[in-house]
């Protein structure tokens, strides 16, 4: 047993003593049979080692920024960002495999005139041009009515009512008396005597005219030499009957309305254009009305008026459209249509596909995609938009390239490194290197030094404040000054409570400043609009 013992220990100390053998011609290889020194790696070439490194941040934070290589707030390495990754203000590059990965596509501006179709829908009504109203301007009784039913069609001047009207038989008989007074003094040798007669008997004339008797009815009237008991009126217009209101027998007052006659050879087609639209339709604006009772008729015609006031609960504003009608024509009011209005088409401008525009509240932006796999965000104006198109009103001349899709992406890389030029510029110029071993932060961006002071200007917009973040050096003297550049936010007051200062009024587009100077390190919170919109302000030794 004993023998077997010593056995199994000799056998692992001769173990032990190979390994160590073999460890120590791995680590501290010497002359004999040693391999030979690797050879240097020259594969990066030159430009490796002439690059510069700007600025070191942490792997998870890419806003935690420090002058020298160390340790992160969690522990880990910090990386270099070099001169070369950061291509000029707000521009960003991506490697061609990131760009495969995250599906960057573009397409060229194209300088073009846009054109728009917009289709809506109508609804056919009378003709308001060709309406009438019947009433009479004598008081009287409707001893008969000839046209006694509402859709009668009826031609202008035949006739329409019989009526009994004292008024009408006494001022038939003065005319009568004048009429003959006029003839007996056309004889007479004294002029002031014809000349009154004549007077008499034109007054008399103009009341029975004024009261809508026709020469012929007064003719006859002189013919005859009897007055008549009822007076025949005509129809003052063509067209079909509607809103009748008067029944045979009845007494009408002068001016009370008896029925309307509507014009039918025409008839109005109301289009509903939404707002968004209005800036394509004008009048004259050729229209296709389709009829979905009439499958494969179609009618051309043109905006005729576009109406001044939008319905205040569709959002919609009304154009009128002239079609021919008449009492046998298949356009009845009442029915509905589908319309297509062509737009004019604009003057060309820059055009780009609606995925290309990137809108940030107040803002719109284009990626430009600037060859090399360098992109940067552009600020454009909008104009209008067509078939999936975009007007550029302003910021693109035509013939650049934008990206279409994975833009989001860019931009907001863009602008990361946009801020971590600026902080980097900051450090390059002045920026006191921290000590071996310990990282330092770099000035914040935006943040100036005047005359020894602090200074941060802070735009206050309808997304909050920017920037959001402000860092500073305790025991110097700060200066935040705020602009507040919409009134599409709540916040008319700043106040930064930490630190007692405010409230602070914030008038629109001038500034507001807070004076004072942080003592202690630490976080505190900026906010205004009764705290809806926050930032933070961190004091740093």
């Amino acid at each position: 047993m004993n023998v077997m013992k010593k056995l199994m220990l000799f056998t692992a100390l001769l173990i032990l003593t190979a390994g160590g053998f073999l460890l120590g011609r791995l680590t501290h290889p010497g002359t004999g049979h040693e391999a030979p020194p690797a050879a240097p790696d020259t594969s990066a070439g030159p430009a490796a080692a002439e690059r510069k490194i700007l600025y070191w941040r942490a792997p998870m934070d890419p806003n935690e920024i420090y002058d020298r290589p160390g340790k992160s707030k969690m522990g880990m390495d910090l990386i270099p960002v070099y001169e070369d990754e950061v291509a000029g203000e707000g521009t960003v590059t991506i490697d061609p495999v990131t760009m495969q990965n995250i599906g960057v596509r573009t397409a060229r501006v194209e300088v073009t005139a846009l054109r728009r179709a917009i289709r809506t829908t109508g609804r056919f009504v009378m003709d308001e041009q060709g309406a009438h109203t019947v009433s009479l301007k004598v008081g009287g009784w409707v001893e008969k009515l000839y046209v006694d039913f509402n859709g009668a069609v009826v031609r202008a001047g035949q006739p329409l009512l019989e009526l009994y009207s004292p008024d009408l038989v006494t001022t038939q008989e003065e005319y009568l008396l004048a009429f003959r007074n006029a003839r007996q003094a056309a004889g007479s040798s004294r002029p002031g005597v014809q000349a009154d007669a004549r007077r008499v008997l034109e007054a008399a004339r103009r009341r029975l005219a004024y009261w809508d008797l026709s020469e012929e009815q007064i003719r006859r009237l002189e013919t005859t030499g009897i007055p008549q008991r009822t007076i025949t009126f005509f129809t003052p217009a063509a067209g079909e009957v509607m809103n009748k209101q008067v029944v045979e027998g009845q007494y009408v007052a002068p001016g009370q309305p008896l029925m309307d006659i509507v014009d039918i050879s025409r008839i109005w087609l109301i289009v509903d254009v939404y707002e968004q639209d209005l800036a394509w339709v004008r009048p004259g604006t050729p229209a296709q009305v389709a009829l979905p009772y009439a499958p494969g008729v179609t009618y051309t015609a043109r905006v005729d008026h576009i109406y001044h006031m939008l319905d205040g609960e569709t959002r919609a504003a009304r154009a009128r459209i002239v079609l021919p009608g008449g009492h046998h024509a298949p356009l009845k009011p009442g029915m509905y249509a589908t319309v297509t209005l062509e737009g004019a088409p604009t003057a060309p401008s820059p055009v780009v596909p609606e995925e290309a525009v990137l809108q940030t509240g107040e803002q719109a932006f284009v990626v430009l995609a600037l060859g090399g796999g360098r992109f940067r965000p552009v600020e454009v104006r909008v104009g209008l938009r067509a078939g999936g198109q975009v007007q550029i009103l302003d910021g693109l001349q035509g013939g650049e390239e934008v990206v279409i899709r994975a833009q989001f992406l860019i931009d907001s890389e863009a602008r990361l490194r946009s801020a971590l030029g600026a902080l980097a510029g900051h450090h390059n110029h002045g920026a006191a290197p921290a000590e071996s071993g310990h990282a330092g932060h770099a000035p914040a961006a935006g943040m100036q030094a005047e005359g020894g002071v602090q200074v941060v200007r802070v735009t206050v917009g309808a997304a909050g404040f920017e920037p959001q973040r402000i860092t500073l050096q305790a025991g110097r003297p700060a200066r935040l000054v705020f602009v507040r550049t919409t009134d599409g936010t709540c916040a008319t007051q700043v106040v930064l409570p930490g630190l007692g200062l405010g409230p602070v009024d914030l008038p629109l587009h001038r500034e507001a400043a807070l004076d004072f100077t942080p003592s202690e390190a630490g976080t505190f919170t900026f906010a205004c609009g009764m705290e809806m919109l926050k930032g933070t302000l961190v004091v740093t030794r």
